[in-house]
């Protein structure tokens, strides 16, 4: 993973390469280090070829600013008109899904409990085939 240049004591981005792509957080996120995130996420997008996944693993952050959970919302919308699906990651982390709950982000974000489950989860065809399977049982 190759971490992003920012205040190490504010916000840590590490990003791995491949499929699907793994943005890990760690430290703030608020609006002064949000735009660190936009950009490690515009890179990943940006990489040839697209990724179809990012997961974006909010487990690390010990602050995470209301303004930031708009940002989470746009860019999931912003990956999806890229054909790429953003996947959040909570990891137990009550800050996280405390700002996402108090948002009502927790609806609209595709939001998993652990690293392990986002990594693990399909992708569209994958709903597209239970659905099928369960309409044929």
């Amino acid at each position: 993973m190759a971490s992003s240049g920012c205040p190490p004591k504010r916000l840590r981005v590490s990003c791995s390469h491949g499929e699907p792509v793994l943005v890990v957080l760690a430290g703030e996120l608020d609006t002064g280090t949000a735009p660190v995130l936009v950009e490690a996420v515009a890179t990943a997008l940006a990489a040839g070829p697209e990724p179809r996944v990012i997961v974006l693993d909010l487990a690390g952050l010990h602050f995470l600013a209301a303004a930031t959970v708009r940002v989470l919302s746009a860019m999931t919308d912003h990956a999806a008109a890229q054909h790429t699906r953003l996947r959040t990651v909570t990891g137990g982390n009550v800050v996280v899904s405390r700002a996402l709950r108090l948002s009502g982000a927790d609806r609209v974000l595709d939001v998993y409990p652990d690293r392990a489950a986002a990594l693990r989860a399909g992708d569209d065809r994958e709903f597209l085939r239970l659905t099928a399977r369960m309409w044929n049982s």
